[in-house]
């Protein structure tokens, strides 16, 4: 007898894991304080068991017989999100998946949903796949047991599992049979006959079945498949420690589906664009599809990018710069991290990161252009610094560097894919450059793109013009296709005949149709013409508004933060605005002497200028470090190296050419003889009077106030490595102590910091340790710290969705450089459901007037800002041009600044010839339907167990769940690897996560060897 009933003759034992779905009411109660275990009782008592038919009947009976003599374990498994959070749903859990196992140890394991209703044979596209554990895909076998061992032991990340209620269980055994055995039972198994010896048989010749190598057959599907069609492009993301939201898989669907693969992803800061370039990047590289990947990005976040390639997908990838190609010191890589390389040889290593500073120059350029070999696949981060001088304006120039660079290139490569943060509204030329690069109809040349965006932005084009509009349509929907219904749906034409009749107007060649369009569908057409333009097909641009959208309409499980903005104006003291403005004085007339001079002069000591008032906006302290430093190279006649920290290279974006640290070693050097040491120790010895900053005080008071609030924990962010010293000194000092109502002294606040120097935690005896990005993030994540004090460099990728406050304590002049500080802790995921920003600043400066003008025109920061991003990339050069200029900043000098950034606001606001992306976009976040991938970590988890599937050689020695010490032939010591993608990325500097990328994952073709 077959089925469930021979299982129970062979005295068999079976466990079952059965799915219940809860609704949105449900979930509230549980928000309020309802046990999960009272919900799922309650749920399923309302839904007592109705047998429709006999055969119903008698089955529930065999199940009720088979809990009651211990055949049959069950267990209820509820959806959760990933934070193991009961989550409502109207659906099912579809897809069935088991092992079943022989007394001889045999296991057979499937997984798969099948449908058998006539809906489901006719309409449903259903997969049912089955494993065997004396085939090549025993390690299928495996992950399927570890899968549901996992589940059963409720350790699943994605559903809750607690033991069947009470309540179900009674309802069961009203089942129960009243004979002792159920009728299911009591059927004669005509299966087994009664045994016969057998007659001898004649002898039969049978060729020998070849014993199967499980250890090339596993290898070989480790090989290929992410090349397979059904589940193959998920190998990337399923191997790695990534889990994107639906917005990142749409931006990888559309760049993975295409051959050469070309887009500019535009997304707001926060949003996660790096994961879907990384995505791309692993995928395409593990297929095949790319074998030569060149990443450029600014100098400053390439250790950055390298960081994210690794601890995010499990890429671990060299850096060239000065000569050596330099790769993550990850366990597998320490000993081995640093080759010296030639200019002539750095690019041919099939992937590796650059530096776009430093490629941009004409003498570097054919290293490129011309001595490389052309690449598969180009990122290039940042691009909206590829860009014409003077773009849009009067003064217009040619390309700049960048964009030189990226002319050249983009005939050298299949893809290409251009990343910017930039919310911007921009000039129609700066978006036809980029897109340009990316490819667009011979007809969509610079002139006719220019035109089109300058005929929809009047408010109704003329009937020839709209003929113009036309035309270009026909030619974008010959390239990229035809418009669809959905689309038109989205535009707000839901009647198919009217959607029919509008796009039926704009193809056809003859006027006529257009002519004939009423008031309210020619609005239409308008409409879809300004939707799918060449913008929309090769640009990706996701806003929090339009997650915040789909997250209303059920398509997003998390919602989004919204931010509450404080801003605190500090008083100086007497003291400190004499120092302010001895410093104002000082920088004007140093900087008005050097104009004078000519030449290089006036550049060199404007920067060094900017540095002395952008230190001393962000406290006494950095100031006066800066003076010290200062003096030493000019008794000298030296090189500050201060000097050339990123920290201190200018963050003026409206830059032709953005500042790197060796244009500012340069000017520092050409600075030196224009300045005297005299007035430099003068200064210094005001600063060094000074009490303690009164802005710290103020930060002290704020870090309390968020305490009280609800904020436990705050990241506090400075430009400069000395205000984080002084400010980590101070906050656990005597000065900072502070006493209640009842004059108790309340706890000092726990610190960390993290800046160019790495992570650092303070030590008995007012010293710091340092300690790995790991350690950081391990204790902030834990509670072990109330503050972390960064720099803005150091904190890039340091993201903790966790963490609701953050503090500005200075401002830096563009202030886009404070959005990205937010999006460290406004990310998705994030926690609480208001984000709490405070920034700080000294009351009646240049900065402060100017910062309050934006926050009062455009509610700056409170969201991220879009169309008016050029004000914002042109503010370092408007306060550089005043501080320098005009000396001390009395009320009119702060006042006319201040009125005319507010006038630069109203005028771009009127400006209707910019091109707002939040309105070209495409904003569908519709992602289709995924097949399960073709491999996983949970595979390779069952593979490094098993001696017989491992390479020869490897020794492996299970430490924990999903992990394991690692010890490969040459390999010095044994190193911790993981197959769990959640321990790996807490503890990324200390193990090495063994999939595909890792340094100590063994390469399958030298485990397959010859054919």
């Amino acid at each position: 007898m077959r089925g469930v009933e021979g299982l129970v003759r062979n005295n068999g034992r079976m466990r079952l894991v059965v799915g219940c779905t809860l609704h949105e009411d449900e979930i509230a109660a549980i928000e309020k304080g309802e046990s999960l275990r009272d919900a799922v009782d309650r749920h399923l008592a309302a839904r007592p068991l109705e047998p429709p038919d006999d055969a119903a009947r008698d089955a529930l009976e065999l199940l009720a017989w088979m809990i009651g003599n211990g055949f049959l374990e069950v267990k209820v498994a509820v959806p959760c999100d990933d934070k193991r959070r009961p989550m409502a749903s109207d659906g099912i859990f579809h897809e069935k998946a088991g092992v079943i196992e022989d007394d001889a140890g045999h296991r057979l394991a499937f997984n798969g949903s099948i449908n058998e209703t006539a809906a489901g044979w006719k309409l449903n596209w259903e997969s049912f796949n089955v494993f065997t554990s004396w085939s090549g895909t025993a390690a299928y076998v495996d992950a399927e047991s570890a899968s549901f061992a996992a589940l059963w032991a409720n350790q699943a990340k994605r559903a809750l599992v607690l033991d069947v209620p009470s309540a179900v269980s009674a309802d069961l055994m009203r089942f129960m049979p009243t004979n002792d055995l159920p009728a299911r039972l009591m059927v004669k198994d005509t299966t087994r006959e009664p045994y016969k010896t057998p007659a001898a048989p004649a002898p039969v010749v049978v060729d020998p079945v070849p014993d199967i190598d499980v250890r090339r057959e596993t290898w070989e599907y480790i090989a290929t498949a992410p090349m397979l069609p059904n589940g193959g492009e998920q190998v990337g993301e399923a191997t790695c420690a990534v889990e994107p939201w639906p917005h990142q898989v749409r931006a990888f669907e559309r760049l993975y589906g295409a051959e050469s693969p070309r887009l500019l992803i535009a997304d707001e800061v926060g949003l996660g664009k790096t994961i879907q370039a990384g995505m791309l990047l692993r995928q395409a590289w593990l297929a095949g599809r790319a074998k030569r990947i060149l990443i450029l990005t600014p100098a400053a976040v390439m250790q950055q990018w390298q960081l994210e390639l690794r601890e995010k997908f499990n890429l671990n990838w060299p850096i060239y710069d000065d000569g050596h190609l330099t790769w993550y010191p990850s366990p597998g890589m320490r000993g081995r991290t640093e080759r010296a390389v030639g200019r002539a040889d750095w690019h041919k290593e099939p992937v590796v990161i650059a530096s776009s500073h430093l490629m941009r120059r004409r003498e570097r350029e054919d290293e490129l252009c011309v001595d490389a070999e052309p690449w598969d696949l180009i990122v290039l981060d940042e691009a909206h610094h590829a860009r014409r001088k003077g773009a849009g304006s009067e003064k217009q120039e040619g390309p700049n560097a960048l964009l030189r660079l990226m002319r050249r290139l983009r005939a050298r490569t299949k893809g290409l894919v251009l990343m910017t943060a930039t919310p911007m509204q921009v000039h129609p030329v700066e978006m036809w450059d980029l897109l340009d690069l990316l490819g667009l109809p011979a007809t969509w040349n610079e002139s006719a793109f220019l035109r089109y965006f300058a005929l929809l932005g009047k408010p109704s084009p003329s009937h020839e013009e709209l003929d113009e509009l036309a035309s270009m349509f026909r030619d974008a929907e010959a390239e990229w296709g035809p418009v669809g219904t959905e689309t038109m749906e989205r535009l707000g034409v839901t009647s198919k005949l009217k959607s029919k009749k509008i796009l039926g107007a704009l193809r056809d060649a003859s006027n006529i149709p257009r002519r004939s369009l009423e008031t309210g569908d020619r609005q239409a057409a308008l409409r879809v013409l300004r939707s799918t333009t060449p913008v929309s097909k090769l640009m990706s641009r996701h806003t929090r508004d339009l997650l915040r959208r789909y997250h209303k309409a059920g398509k997003l499980t998390t919602p989004i933060a919204t931010r509450k903005v404080d801003d605190t104006f500090i008083e100086l003291t007497p003291a400190e605005r004499a120092v302010y403005e001895r410093v104002e004085d000082y920088i004007s007339t140093t900087y008005n002497q050097a104009a004078l001079a000519g030449g290089t002069a006036k550049n060199a000591v404007g920067f060094v200028m900017t540095v002395y008032r952008r230190r001393l906006s962000s406290s006494f302290r950095a100031l006066g470090k800066t003076l010290e430093a200062r003096l030493e190279p000019l008794a000298s006649k030296g090189v500050n190296a201060n000097f050339a920290a990123a920290e201190n290279a200018s963050d003026d974006e409206s830059r032709d050419d953005v500042m790197d640290a060796d244009e500012a070693t340069q000017l520092e050097q050409a600075a030196l003889k224009l300045e005297e040491s005299d007035d430099i120790q003068s200064l210094l010895k005001q600063v060094r009077a000074l009490a303690p900053d009164t802005k710290a005080r103020v930060l002290r008071d704020t870090l309390t106030q968020l305490r009280a609030d609800g904020y436990g924990q705050a990241m506090v962010f400075t430009q400069f490595t000395d205000t984080m010293d002084f400010l980590r000194s101070y906050l656990v000092s005597e000065d900072a102590k502070e006493r209640n109502a009842e004059g108790v002294e309340a706890a000092l606040p726990r610190i960390l910091c993290f800046s160019g120097r790495g992570g650092e935690t303070p030590v008995p005896g007012g010293t710091w340790q340092a300690i790995s990005r790991d350690e950081v993030k391990r204790r902030f994540r834990a509670g072990e710290a109330d503050v972390l004090l960064c720099t803005d460099a150091a904190a890039e990728g340091l993201n903790f969705q966790f963490c609701g406050a953050l503090v500005n304590y200075d401002m830096p002049w563009n202030p886009m450089r404070v959005e990205q500080r937010i999006g460290r802790i406004d990310r998705l995921g994030q926690r609480h459901e208001v984000v709490r920003i405070v920034n700080l600043h000294y009351k009646d400066t240049v900065e402060a007037d100017v910062y309050m003008a934006l926050r009062k025109r455009i509610g700056l920061f409170e969201a991220v800002v879009g169309r008016l991003q050029p004000i914002l990339a042109e503010l370092p050069r408007r306060i550089s041009a005043s501080v320098l200029q005009a000396g001390r900043a009395t009320d009119a000098v702060r006042a006319q600044l201040a009125s005319d950034v507010a006038m630069r606001v109203d005028a771009l606001s009127a400006d209707t010839t910019g091109l707002d992306l939040d309105l070209l976009g495409d904003d569908v976040l519709d992602v289709p339907l995924r097949p399960a991938p073709a491999l996983d970590l949970a595979y390779l988890d069952a593979v490094i167990v098993r001696s017989n599937v491992m390479p020869a050689g490897v020794e492996v020695r299970t430490l924990g769940a999903g992990e394991y010490g690692y010890l490969a032939p040459g390999m010095a010591s044994e190193l911790r690897v993981t197959t769990d993608a959640d321990y790996y990325e807490a503890h990324a500097d200390s193990v090495e996560l063994w999939s595909p990328g890792s340094p100590v994952f063994p390469d399958p073709e030298k485990v397959l060897g010859p054919v």
